[in-house]
């Protein structure tokens, strides 16, 4: 799932704090040099994570960051979300921060999280279906068409209830830049074309958000597990291994400002979801 969530998720950050919420940037000492930038590693073309317009809420999460490290500048290494991204960037010190990973990855020395979210029905508020898990029997008994992405988690539940009947797949992204499968799924149920949608809930948040008709969204925090079929992510941020300074200096920035982090998330229809699964209030 880090590409789509095998994919798309990605996080970051440096040292050492004042006594205060603010955080001096000539306080700071890395692992490397003093902090006089936030270098973050990003896809220039992957919202709502990030773009090369400052679009995306990583790109908010970066200049909130860059203000408490002491108004120092947010430089960026571009490189899209695919194979080799970590490598690229982060690997080849080029940046110092990812700002949105999953949590417990080898690839990365991971902070602490600073969000929960989860896979996501989305329905037409218009058609007021109000299904929360695959296995509710009205979706066979109204026979909805079901828009999934092929090869993500959700299609596990779609196998166990014996879906597939039902199902519109759509390929999954081998790169995001050319391919954008959630755009299609939820252009699909603005059309009329399905039913219900199944996607990453920050992009159905995003996509519902932009789109022509009210969509209501519903995260699948309900579903009894089954084999490759979690559907709750915790997300981190992640910093090269053996770097503790620029650890602590990100798990106390994520710990003093998680409100606004949380604001920046909402701005984006992400469905936040609180330790134990449940909607964050």
């Amino acid at each position: 799932m880090f590409n789509l969530l095998k994919i798309f998720l990605i996080g970051f950050f440096y040292l050492v704090i004042l006594s205060s919420t603010t955080y001096s940037a000539q306080q700071i000492t890395g692992e490397v040099s003093v902090k006089t930038t936030l270098r973050i590693c990003a896809d220039p073309n992957n919202l709502p994570y990030s773009n090369q317009n400052n679009e995306g809420y990583e790109n908010k999460i970066a200049d909130l960051f860059a203000k408490k490290l002491g108004n120092i500048p947010v430089i960026y290494s571009w490189y899209p979300m695919t194979s080799g991204f970590v490598r690229r960037t982060l690997d080849a010190k080029t940046c110092d921060l990812i700002v949105t990973f999953p949590a417990i990855h080898e690839f990365v020395q991971n902070s602490n999280p600073f969000y929960n979210s989860s896979y996501a029905f989305m329905s037409l508020e218009e058609r007021n279906i109000n299904i929360k898990t695959l296995s509710d029997p009205e979706i066979k008994e109204k026979k909805y068409k079901i828009g999934i992405i092929h090869g993500t988690p959700p299609t596990s539940y779609v196998a166990k209830y014996e879906l597939f009947d039902q199902a519109k797949w759509y390929l999954q992204a081998a790169d995001p830049r050319k391919q954008k499968p959630w755009i299609d799924a939820t252009n699909d149920l603005v059309d009329g074309k399905i039913d219900v949608a199944i996607l990453w809930g920050p992009l159905a948040g995003y996509e519902a958000k932009k789109a022509k008709k009210p969509i209501k969204i519903v995260p699948l925090t309900k579903e009894e597990t089954v084999s490759r079929g979690k559907l709750v992510y915790r997300f981190t941020m992640g910093i090269r291994r053996n770097e503790p300074e620029w650890l602590k200096t990100i798990n106390n920035l994520i710990k003093d400002n998680q409100e606004e982090i949380n604001e920046i998330l909402r701005g984006y229809e992400i469905p936040l979801l609180d330790k134990l699964g449940d909607p964050l209030k």
